[in-house]
């Protein structure tokens, strides 16, 4: 999930514009109290409490209390209660675009994106020069898929306000989705000129010289984004998952290791590590570590597809049935998640992966393959495999796990890739 945009927003003081909680959080300056200061979340909640229980403020004033409160719960990671407020808010005055908009950032956060759109389409009616609402209206566009629609969206922030870093970042992240890291590169050049202090943006932009084969530039920038913030998980984790793909195991081990230590429910941390290991043939560690990633993600079906992978080689009873009824089986990788269930064939499969949009076939279809090899090197057919296992060293993005993974196997079955 990429970070989204909120506003604090005030009728109570004079107002000016301020980067607060993070770079994706913007604020006013308070002038009498702490209801909207990015500086203490709890103190924000408490003022703007008093403010809303004191009945001295009605309409746009209370509405003005409400969002300010909702973005400091937000800051405190209670979304239900950030949702509840704005709801308030939007009640109390339905022209005020801000609370809109945080509102959509909310349901995007939550992966509600449709929820999300229609806000922020919302809130682009109320001001059609609402920058960061364009900018997370295309965070939603971009989590459902719609990676055109996004970079429309990117656009047309960039538009507005040419000096936002986000908007660059974003748009190139979505360039780095569609397999396009040139372009992708270019927009993190920019939003690293406009502002060189974000880690987030030199760790993304590391992700995109990885999938370009570059390894030493991203490792370059993966060190950049640690320096900057050296707690950042998915820095580790991004310098870590280069240093697999040098055949660095050992470096690759130790930056998750890290990972882990600072945030100990990171299923991202916990996943690469996983693969790393099962690499590496340390299958009962590859299985322990993936059983812990799943565990903190109980919904997501690739999880849960990789802890079905080092079962498999643990010569372990599948648990997919189980661990299926939390995923949504109406999606993308369902077929893949059937087909391991012996419920479709990898015909059926391939042909599910089809799909009008052109980027989104064509990581559809490299998983298909490679999940495909997988099963079929299960069953001892070790031709096909090494087929499918071609097919998706060949045809894959390289920011796909499915590419290294085939490449591995090759390696393994004593096939150059």
């Amino acid at each position: 999930m990429r970070p989204t945009d909120w506003r604090f927003w005030s009728a109570l003081f004079a107002a000016t514009i301020f980067l607060g909680y993070s770079a994706a959080f913007l604020g006013y300056s308070a002038a009498a109290d702490q209801c909207d200061s990015a500086q203490d979340p709890e103190a924000a909640i408490a003022d703007c409490t008093r403010g809303i229980k004191s009945g001295k403020s009605k309409g746009r004033d209370l509405a003005a209390y409400y969002n300010n409160r909702a973005v400091a719960y937000r800051a405190r990671g209670d979304n239900d209660r950030a949702i509840a407020d704005l709801n308030e808010a939007i009640r109390l005055d339905s022209k005020l675009a801000m609370a809109f908009n945080n509102r959509g950032a909310a349901y995007n956060e939550q992966g509600d994106n449709d929820r999300a759109i229609a806000d922020l389409n919302e809130a682009i009616r109320l001001d059609p020069k609402f920058t960061m609402a364009f900018n997370n209206r295309g965070n939603a566009y971009n989590a459902k898929g719609d990676n055109d629609r996004a970079i429309a969206d990117f656009n047309e922030a960039i538009r507005l306000d040419p000096k936002l870093a986000r908007a660059f970042q974003n748009r190139g992240s979505t360039y780095h989705d569609k397999g396009d890291n040139d372009r992708a590169i270019a927009d993190f050049d920019e939003a690293i000129r406009i502002d060189p202090e974000d880690a987030s943006v030199f760790n993304s932009r590391g992700n995109a010289y990885r999938a370009r084969g570059d390894y030493d530039r991203a490792i370059a920038d993966h060190n950049a984004a640690i320096r900057l913030d050296p707690k950042s998980v998915k820095a580790f984790v991004g310098r870590g998952v280069t240093y697999h793909a040098k055949g660095d195991l050992g470096r690759a081990i130790t930056d998750y290791n890290e990972a882990i230590r600072l945030n100990p429910k990171s299923p991202l941390a916990y996943f690469a590590r996983g693969r790393s290991y099962l690499f590496a043939g340390s299958v009962e560690k590859a299985l322990a570590d993936l059983d812990q990633a799943s565990a903190l993600a109980p919904d997501n079906a690739y999880l849960a597809l990789w802890v079905e992978i080092a079962s498999q080689r643990n010569n372990l009873p599948s648990r997919l049935a189980q661990t299926s009824s939390r995923i949504d089986m109406k999606v993308w990788p369902a077929p893949v998640i059937r087909l391991f269930l012996g419920q479709m064939t990898p015909a059926a499969v391939l042909a599910a992966a089809a799909d009008p949009d052109v980027t989104r076939k064509k990581g559809q279809v490299c998983e298909a393959n490679f999940y495909s090899g997988e099963l079929s090197l299960t069953k001892g057919l070790k031709d096909e495999a090494t087929r499918l296992f071609r097919l998706a060293a060949s045809d894959c993005p390289r920011s796909f796990n499915e590419w290294e993974a085939a490449n591995a196997q090759l390696k393994t079955l004593g096939v150059v890739p």
